[in-house]
């Protein structure tokens, strides 16, 4: 079993550093359908969301590494998970063996598959700040979509401003405001990232595993 206790120092840092795929950054207020953990080839963990907005559309392969091997936090992303936890009123989360549909690669179909979840973040009503990430990888452009922050979709108030008891929304427009319509990127794509020109792919050939941490 794997746990984390969430930090509210950390859970209000990411404001100071800034029916189909959601591809545009943005604001979105839906549902975590899917919070599984997820080991790099490096033992780095971390935990991979899907995304539902209340309109149908779904971001997929959401990572936050936020554990060295050792068991070190990974200040930002960790800031991160810490930040969703304070959205959901969540002071410490505990994994748990579920049976999930994940996409197979092989076949080419959606199949169960044993994975360790985090029940007490699906689920629940959430916002996330999405920025949309472009990389040319092999001449094609891959599109994925990046966490920027969360936060509580009744008033739009940030982690920052729950904490304090000073709801408002306000850091959030700024937040929004500060987006980029695209960051482009030179890197490898992450799993599950799609070539703009349509279809689906993969990655399997590409060790994106291989986090450098």
């Amino acid at each position: 079993m794997t746990s984390y206790t969430r930090d509210d120092q950390l859970a209000v840092q990411p404001e100071a550093t800034f029916g189909g795929k959601i591809e545009t950054s943005g604001a979105y207020i839906g549902r975590l359908t899917l919070a599984k953990e997820r080991t790099a080839k490096t033992g780095t963990r971390g935990i991979e969301f899907t995304f539902e907005a209340d309109d149908g559309r779904v971001a997929r392969y959401l990572t936050l590494w936020v554990a060295r091997a050792n068991g070190d936090k990974i200040e930002y992303p960790f800031s991160l998970l810490s930040a969703l936890m304070a959205c959901l009123e969540v002071k410490k989360i505990d994994s748990t063996q579920e049976t999930v549909d994940e996409w197979n690669a092989a076949t080419g179909q959606w199949a169960p598959t044993e994975a360790q979840t985090f029940p007490e973040l699906m689920n629940k009503p959430v916002g996330l700040l999405l920025q949309r990430e472009e990389r040319e990888w092999e001449g094609k452009t891959y599109v994925s979509m990046k966490i920027v922050q969360f936060f509580d979709p009744r008033d739009r108030s940030t982690p920052s401003e729950i904490l304090s008891g000073a709801r408002s929304g306000q850091a959030l427009e700024k937040m929004v405001g500060n987006l980029r319509e695209t960051v482009v990127r030179a890197d490898a794509p992450p799993a599950g990232a799609a070539p703009t020109s349509g279809g689906s792919a993969s990655f399997s050939s590409i060790d994106d595993d291989d986090v450098p941490f």
